[in-house]
């Protein structure tokens, strides 16, 4: 963990972006990417307009909450759609029941929002639509890729035996 206090300015920070085909895309101002001993990450992110943050998904081993800073937006969880807006503040636990997607329903305006995570490792990333999981191990999903170990996402469908090739 560091071992000082850690002070840092979104204005003096560049924003990243990344897309996925038409429906998933962000910018976002990792506050904490390189701090991969820190038992929690904080990011401010920004999705486009009538597109998603992340694919849906949920973590076996790291909570989230999302604090909403501007716009309007649809919040998929376990078992329902919800409506969310500037000040909206959500939790989402480990497990499937913490499983979510956030997209921008605005036509015209950004949505903004304040993400942070505890950095529990090794963790899996279950995607549900699409029948996948993600192994990370080495640091957490929003942490510094450089220092994993493992980071691989695997269809659930492929099965092998676990003493094959013994």
């Amino acid at each position: 963990m560091e071992d000082e206090t850690f002070v840092t300015n979104e204005n003096n920070m560049d924003w990243s972006e990344w897309k996925h085909g038409d429906k998933i895309q962000h910018r976002r101002k990792n506050f904490t990417k390189d701090l991969v001993t820190n038992k929690l990450v904080a990011s401010l992110y920004e999705v486009p307009p009538n597109k998603s943050s992340w694919p849906h998904h949920y973590h076996i081993a790291n909570e989230e909450v999302f604090y909403i800073l501007e716009g309007v937006g649809e919040l998929r969880t376990f078992k329902k759609v919800i409506k969310v807006k500037t000040g909206d503040f959500i939790r989402f636990p480990i497990g499937e029941k913490g499983v979510h997607q956030l997209k921008n329903c605005s036509l015209d305006k950004p949505l903004k929002y304040l993400d942070f995570g505890t950095t529990n490792h090794p963790d899996l990333v279950f995607m549900p639509d699409s029948n996948k999981v993600g192994l990370f191990g080495g640091g957490a999903p929003c942490q510094n890729n450089e220092s994993r170990n493992i980071w691989k996402y695997f269809d659930l469908d492929t099965e092998i035996d676990y003493l094959k090739d013994e």
